[in-house]
């Protein structure tokens, strides 16, 4: 059994924490691994496909997530309010444009999260295919205006959304 470690954010250090959104192919959530109650897969879903409108689940509480740094092998657990945490430092820093495509670390035109959202079944009762995801989960809504990256999500190459930190 591996260690867990547990994920905290510390909002006073602007040199750490938040740096960007990267679109996935394996999200490190693991979410399109998850199968529900009614054996539906969880996935970024396209909502609209003419305005390039996506929604997808970004951390869910608790949800263990594998990590090898280095050699050492761990899981990462984000709390629930760490990922609050993270919401809220992700407006702050007005990084609604920092994405890029598997941990790359090159930046991509056409792709603004304008929505982040923590579930809460006292504020939202429907969510979909993510409504049996726990309250806590930070779920984010992006506008994909760059055709390529739209294709990509379509074909399946995207599949998902992770935070980088650094």
């Amino acid at each position: 059994m591996r260690p867990v470690k547990i994920a905290v954010l510390n909002p006073e250090d602007e040199s750490k924490g938040l740096k960007m959104i990267s679109l996935v192919e394996t999200p490190a959530i693991g979410f399109e691994q998850i199968l529900m109650s009614e054996q539906t897969e969880i996935k970024l879903e396209v909502q609209d496909e003419v305005e390039g409108i996506i929604f997808t689940p970004v951390l869910i509480p608790d949800q263990k997530i594998y990590r090898n740094i280095n050699g050492e092998e761990f899981d990462l657990v984000f709390p629930k309010e760490t990922i609050k945490q993270i919401a809220l430092s992700w407006a702050k820093k007005k990084l609604t444009t920092a994405a890029d495509i598997n941990h790359s670390g090159q930046l991509i035109e056409g792709v603004t999260f304008f929505e982040f959202f923590l579930k809460d079944q006292r504020r939202a009762k429907d969510l979909g295919n993510f409504n049996e995801l726990p309250d806590g989960t930070l779920f984010a809504t992006g506008k994909i205006e760059n055709p390529q990256v739209l294709a990509d999500i379509k074909a399946g190459k995207i599949k998902g959304a992770c935070i980088v930190t650094g």
